[in-house]
């Protein structure tokens, strides 16, 4: 965007991801990684051999074995999902994938030294090979993607955008354009300013105000309500958001 040129930007969601491990990939690709053949033989004893069972208003289903995804509430589950997709970006072509547990954000840019209408038309091209090979990816890997969580947003310097805003697909599902995301905790908008961010932050202070005050109105507050919540305190809530948005 510094250089005038368009940016999309694919979020994608996958489905069940954690309960949609795939076990003997995953197990593969710990090998292939060079991992000692003792802890790959301990974390397939961990994986396998499970079974669950479903009990509704005292009734009892019978035992089904479990053959996809791993435990839950472990924190081997995770790290071997992050693990088993560490290289999918690798696969990716034409786009800075950033990987966080199980959310993918995957940007795409638009060249530099053409006209603005070429460069959306590069774009757009560029954009659907990317959902073609990721949606080929998914199945590679065996990690189906929720396509209705699964949107697009479009980003520029430019006042008037295209319109209409064109359409791409993943596999036969048409993907969505956006003009805000909320990702890992921060709200994105089309223009990236701060606007967005500062408005959420002064609800999120007002709101918080306005229930201890109502405590303190009721007589449940402390004593030291006045030394504990005040302008400052507000300010420390406002600077915390800020200072992450910063890296």
């Amino acid at each position: 965007m510094a250089n005038s040129s368009p940016v999309a930007t694919v979020f994608v969601d996958f489905k069940s991801a954690f309960d949609q491990l795939w076990f003997e990939g995953c197990l593969g690709k710990l090998i292939r990684l060079g991992i000692p053949h003792a802890y790959v033989n301990w974390i397939h004893a961990r994986l396998t051999g499970r079974k669950a069972t479903i009990k509704v208003q005292g009734k009892r289903s019978r035992w089904i074995e479990i053959n996809r995804g791993g435990p839950q509430g472990s924190s081997l589950t995770p790290s071997l999902f992050i693990t088993y997709h560490s290289d999918m970006t690798d696969y990716i072509p034409g786009a800075m994938s950033f990987f966080f547990s199980d959310d993918l954000a995957a940007v795409l840019a638009g060249q530099i030294g053409i006209r603005f209408t070429d460069q959306c038309i590069d774009l757009e091209r560029r954009l659907q090979s990317f959902l073609d090979q990721l949606e080929f990816d998914s199945i590679l890997f065996v990690q189906p993607i929720n396509y209705t969580k699964t949107q697009a947003m479009f980003l520029a310097r430019a006042i008037v955008y295209p319109n209409p805003m064109t359409q791409v697909h993943c596999g036969d599902h048409k993907i969505e354009w956006i003009s805000s995301f909320k990702y890992l905790g921060y709200w994105l908008t089309t223009k990236l300013g701060w606007g967005n961010i500062l408005a959420k932050i002064r609800i999120t202070v007002r709101q918080k105000t306005a229930l201890v005050n109502s405590f303190k109105i009721s007589g449940a507050s402390s004593p030291n309500y006045d030394e504990h919540f005040s302008p400052r305190s507000c300010c420390h809530i406002s600077r915390g958001y800020l200072e992450f948005s910063r890296y």
